[in-house]
């Protein structure tokens, strides 16, 4: 089969292959030179911290593990305060109701004193009347009160309350010679001081 392209359509197809290949070579010329000028970081290391920063991190540190330990010693304190407060609650509930009772031990002691040395009295009635006092200091001692009657003892101010000095041959000074008014005790706390006589040194 003859060749129908003519000799203008082979010089057109030659031009249009030319320019292409001449496009092709300024777009790989144009890739290169961007390759060439970019600045690209590839290390992966991270920057070393100078003297100053280290020691600031350091100081930080320190700070918060002081901060963090008396976050916990105040933690703790608030712990052992309400575990004391709880403690003493159930200790001390019956403080009103025994201070209430005293008035009840008060008289009865007067009584006791009265039919001691009332001539006549009824020996009978004295014991029933001296059991019933002892029951109900029994009582009040299984719940934590305890009976200050200091007589013979040295003088204390924590337990004891000084109504008169006396002089005395038969007690060392500062001793408690009588008690006016028993006292007591609740858990080991005095809810009441025993009203007491104590002897002083003898006048020169």
């Amino acid at each position: 089969m003859a060749d129908d392209k003519s000799p203008a359509d082979e010089d057109v197809i030659k031009d249009t292959v030319e320019a292409s290949e001449i496009r092709d070579e300024e777009l790989d010329d144009d890739a290169i030179q961007v390759n060439e000028n970019e600045d690209i970081d590839t290390s992966d290391e991270p920057a070393d911290l100078d003297d100053g920063d280290s020691a600031s991190l350091e100081t930080q540190v320190e700070e918060l593990k002081e901060a963090l330990m008396r976050s916990h010693a105040d933690l703790q304190n608030v712990r052992r305060r309400a575990e004391r407060d709880v403690e003493n609650a159930h200790k001390y509930a019956v403080e009103k109701f025994v201070k209430d009772l005293l008035a009840v031990l008060d008289s009865m002691d007067r009584a006791l004193e009265l039919a001691e040395t009332t001539e006549g009295f009824d020996a009978s009635m004295l014991e029933g009347t001296l059991m019933t006092h002892k029951l109900l200091l029994d009582t009040a001692a299984k719940h934590g009160v305890e009976l200050i009657d200091p007589v013979g003892e040295a003088f204390d101010p924590k337990e004891h309350q000084a109504m008169s000095m006396v002089e005395s041959a038969d007690y060392h000074p500062n001793t408690v010679t009588a008690v006016m008014q028993k006292g007591y005790k609740l858990e080991g706390r005095v809810i009441r001081a025993a009203m007491v006589m104590v002897t002083k040194g003898a006048s020169n």
